[in-house]
């Protein structure tokens, strides 16, 4: 029996759906929020092996970042316009609530590295060092993974073993900081403060979802190619919407 497998348009759109998930805290209970947010760690870290993966195919690498940067500067944009019309509580971050920078960043990162210019190596990990301080959007997590997805892309195990490794990295650190922060009596706060706090190792669910993704273009793969570009920025602008109008 053939297993179940799924191309890269169906990854892209779950991935999506999720990514929804996590960002309408406003609407539902926090607790529900708290596991949406622990089930969708693995958004970012999608996205950015998919990024990976469209630098091994795509015909110009130029192009591809230039895309994803522009991409970028557009939703910084449409962002400090958005802030215009929000109330402070449902303000966006300009670049935090952009994952375009992120991704662009990694990519560069990663295109540096591959070069064989031993200079641009070493600017590639200088960039990776500092990209891991938090200014933007899951960058301490994001840029390590891509990374990582580039040195073992086509080793499976090695892969897999490397996520796992990173995985137990932020846990260690994530809980040795949070843990001081949660009531140990009530498991409902240990659950929120893992959730809020300690997610990040979470990721590591990103590691079925690849088994079964096939890595092939599906039949709609051109018609959708712009599908995340413009989904991403329209349906967070939407939600903000929604919440500064009809939240409270």
């Amino acid at each position: 029996m053939q297993k179940f497998k799924y191309d890269r348009e169906v990854f892209k759109i779950i991935l999506m759906l999720l990514m929804v998930l996590d960002h309408i805290p406003y609407f539902i209970s926090p607790y529900l929020a708290d596991t949406f947010h622990l089930i969708t760690r693995v958004v970012a870290v999608g996205f950015g092996y998919l990024v990976i993966e469209g630098l091994y195919y795509t015909h110009s690498k130029r192009k591809y970042l230039l895309r994803l940067t522009g991409w970028g500067v557009f939703m910084v944009i449409g962002n400090l316009v958005m802030n215009q019309f929000l109330k402070s509580e449902y303000q966006m971050s300009i670049l935090g609530d952009n994952i375009f920078i992120t991704l662009a960043l990694g990519a560069f990162i990663v295109t540096l590295w591959n070069s064989d210019n031993r200079r641009n190596k070493f600017i590639s990990f200088a960039l990776l060092l500092i990209g891991c301080i938090p200014f933007l959007e899951g960058s301490y997590l994001l840029l390590p993974f891509m990374f990582i997805t580039n040195l073992t892309y086509e080793n499976v195990k090695r892969r897999d073993l490397s996520y796992l490794v990173l995985a137990v990295f932020f846990a260690i650190l994530e809980l040795s900081m949070s843990i001081p922060l949660i009531n140990l009596s009530d498991w409902l706060s240990i659950y929120d403060g893992i959730a809020m706090n300690a997610s990040s190792m979470f990721f590591i669910l990103i590691i079925p979802m690849l088994h079964f993704y096939s890595g092939q273009q599906g039949k709609m793969g051109r018609k959708l190619k712009y599908l995340f570009y413009i989904f991403y920025p329209a349906h967070l602008w939407i939600i903000h919407l929604l919440a500064n109008y009809m939240v409270n």
